[in-house]
């Protein structure tokens, strides 16, 4: 098949796990002979580009990046203008390949994908990876696994908005810029529901993430929804050489590790691990607790570091060095990019019971669930794995065993292509 994946980011520009699974994936499938092309706006880089297999062609955009883990300002994406001009240049990618599927990769690529596939009569596919097209920020899934009922610009405008600038911006000049701004990527999302319904396939990365979206309404007239796992890290494991360079440098000997890696926000739940820390420290001295992302967080505890953002490399190496791999989240992850990190590197994982991540953290096989919001389960369960060398030792390599039986990339190709087949009717 000629394949158009179409996405805001393509390594090396790369703000989140989204775009390394989408390099492994694209990989993927040029290695079973097909002909892959990923879409994407230069943010600073060559116009063309091949790298194992897939060709790379990026289209004129104003806004540069720096590479790395920086995203672009969510106005530059979230708006007509682009929509267009990004539906403009998928149009003639694909019609040059002669695409047999376009297959938008986020949010931000739907519309444009739709779009270009209509003109062309060609089958389109989204993955979904999160809730935003729920909301951009939806609070909502703070606390429950769907979109309200009653969800409305009334109920958004007293309720959500409050809540979100309570939660995220906090300084009371900025209230009602940011109550409009919370509005307005509400009502983006509405018309991103809109396109939702009208593609030929959604492809969740987990089944929690499509429940959400079934519970919402949201998929209702979908002729295909499937889930299929992200493919699993591709690149080759750190040596030994490289986890001890950078434990010594990081001055980490002689201590336990438990490690954190995502943005420090409300909706990730560092807030309710920085609280487990506490008293977890009072029960293991040497315990540290290790802190890897952007955002605001208190480090001033002896048992709390912050290393702020790192490269992907330096990140996957701090995994063996980890005891305990902990993801807090409070609203829902599709499909963690940080679990499936830590079990590939056989790390025992502490997380909540939330959106796709029960499918990845099977308790006490692979790593240990606890409810969202609760920092004192989320405690028993990091002094339980540090307590027992041996349940931590056989749940980490269960950790592993599962990523390698259960999320192989040759599967979740396999399935993709069967759900691409069944939209061109071979």
């Amino acid at each position: 098949m000629n394949i158009c994946l179409v996405n805001e980011y393509f390594p090396p520009f790369a703000p989140g796990g989204a775009e390394w699974s989408l390099e492994a994936l694209a990989r993927g499938l040029a290695v079973r002979g097909h002909r892959v092309t990923v879409v994407t706006p230069n943010w600073g880089a060559a116009q063309r580009a091949e790298s194992g297999g897939v060709r790379i062609v990026r289209f004129p955009f104003p806004k540069k990046l720096q590479p790395g883990r920086q995203p672009a300002p969510p106005r530059w994406l979230a708006n007509p203008l682009f929509y267009a001009w990004a539906a403009l240049a998928v149009l003639r990618v694909a019609r040059r390949e002669r695409a047999d599927v376009i297959h938008a990769q986020n949010k931000h690529s739907l519309i444009p994908a739709t779009l270009a596939g209509w003109l062309l009569g060609v089958p389109v596919f989204l993955t979904i990876r999160d809730g935003s097209i729920i909301n951009a920020a939806p609070v909502c899934l703070h606390h429950d696994d769907r979109m309200p009922p009653d969800c409305s610009v009334r109920k958004l405008w007293r309720e959500c908005s409050e809540e979100y600038f309570t939660l995220y911006v906090k300084n009371p000049r900025r209230k009602l810029r940011s109550k409009l701004a919370f509005l307005y990527f509400w009502l983006d999302a509405r018309v991103k529901q809109r396109f939702l319904r009208r593609v030929d396939g959604v492809i969740g990365v987990s089944q929690g993430i499509l429940d959400i979206y079934r519970r919402s309404g949201l998929l209702e007239g979908v002729r295909r929804v499937q889930a299929i796992y992200n493919v699993p890290p591709a690149a080759a494991p750190p040596s030994p050489g490289e986890v001890e360079a950078l434990r010594d440098r990081l001055g980490l000997g002689g201590r336990r590790i438990v490690l954190y890696v995502g943005k420090f926000s409300p909706g990730k739940g560092t807030a309710d691990l920085t609280a487990a820390a506490g008293e977890v420290a009072r029960a293991f001295p040497d315990v540290l607790f290790v802190f890897v992302g952007e955002g605001e967080l208190d480090a001033s505890d002896p048992h709390v570091r912050r290393l702020g953002p790192l490269p992907n490399r330096d990140v996957l190496a701090l995994y063996p060095v980890a005891d305990v791999v902990v993801v807090p989240s409070v609203i829902p992850d599709a499909l963690s990019r940080v679990i499936l990190e830590a079990m590939a590197a056989g790390r025992p994982v502490v997380a909540t019971r939330v959106g796709g991540t029960p499918e990845l953290v099977i308790d006490r096989q692979t790593g240990i669930l606890v409810e969202r919001r609760a920092p004192a389960e989320l405690a028993r369960a990091i002094a339980t794995l540090l307590a027992d060398d041996g349940l931590r030792a056989s749940v980490g390599a269960g950790a592993r065993r599962h990523v390698t039986e259960r999320l192989s990339a040759d599967t979740s190709v396999e399935r993709l292509l069967t759900a691409y087949a069944s939209a061109l009717g071979r």
